[in-house]
């Protein structure tokens, strides 16, 4: 990291790129204090963000955590449709190692906050976490987690508009580029189907509930919309359920209107506000309740 050189970047002021998919950005010299009664900023916040998601978007959230926990170090992971198509995991897994080193080196009293959006964020949370567990025999040393419109399940309807997040502008690549996706993944779906082969999805799904790989004592936060598209809320709540099960502490905020990895935009300062008192207190109101957020 000392050979990197800061440059303005469109996923926020003051990141360095790493590697194909990882980014970091460490505290300025001079802090301005946020303003917000925080009892200790987190160390280090790493961030997972959803597949194709755009440098603008999640810009947003990197200069609010800025603003929020200004003296905290910042990792983003980034993921794509072709991490998923195209790119081996073996590949995967050497994009992600600047993470996994930052991780690694990491000391027993560093404070982690981990921050996944949608499946292919919770996903890129999972194979950080599967190859530290493989390298350390650890845990990832998180102590709490935000699932923002995650985890749900695969289906072919809402795989098809998470790709087609991606999708070229243009109406005519885009049609074109809709009707090859419409092909693959048809294609695809029905090999799992014949082949009764688990999806990466739902193998993700119960990992993220898995103590060897996601630690109890990190208390975790869902935030998810009834009015999501791509991830149903019924999944959100099913998955929360399932971690309480197995003794992971929960809270849930729900929106009533906003759309997939856009909470944020619906209410900024209950977003934030959620982000707040997970960190700063055992629970935002009480184990397991329910904030509905108009």
């Amino acid at each position: 990291m000392a050979n990197a050189v800061a440059a303005p970047n469109p996923y926020g002021f003051g990141f360095v790129e790493l590697s194909p998919t990882v980014l970091y950005r460490a505290p300025p010299d001079k802090i301005k204090s946020s303003g917000a009664f925080i009892t200790k900023e987190p160390s280090l916040i790493l961030l997972t963000s959803w597949m194709n998601a755009s440098p603008r978007h999640v810009a947003r959230y990197t200069t609010g955590y800025q603003r929020l926990f200004p003296s905290s170090r910042v990792v983003l992971v980034t993921t794509s449709a072709l991490h998923f198509l195209v790119q081996s995991t073996n590949q995967r897994i050497k994009d992600l190692e600047p993470a996994l080193d930052i991780l690694k080196n990491i000391q027993p009293e560093v404070r982690i906050l981990l921050h996944a959006f949608s499946n292919g964020g919770v996903i890129a949370a999972w194979l950080l976490a599967t190859t530290y567990r493989a390298r350390t025999g650890q845990a990832l040393p998180i102590s709490k987690a935000i699932f923002d419109s995650a985890p749900g399940s695969q289906g072919y309807t809402a795989s098809l508009a998470a790709f087609a997040v991606g999708l070229p502008k243009n109406p005519i690549a885009r049609g074109v580029g809709s009707g090859l996706l419409r092909i693959v993944l048809g294609v695809w779906f029905c090999y799992i189907y014949f082949t009764a082969k688990e999806t990466i999805v739902d193998t993700v799904r119960k990992a993220l509930n898995d103590p060897d790989l996601f630690p109890t004592h990190a208390i975790r936060l869902y935030v998810y919309s009834s009015a999501d598209e791509i991830i149903r809320w019924q999944d959100v709540e099913a998955h929360a359920s399932e971690a309480q099960a197995k003794d992971y502490r929960v809270q849930k905020v729900k929106y009533l209107d906003s759309g997939h990895t856009a909470h944020l935009l619906h209410d900024e300062n209950r977003y934030w506000s959620a982000v707040t008192g997970l960190w700063d207190s055992e629970y935002l109101s009480s184990p397991g309740s329910i904030v509905v957020a108009w």
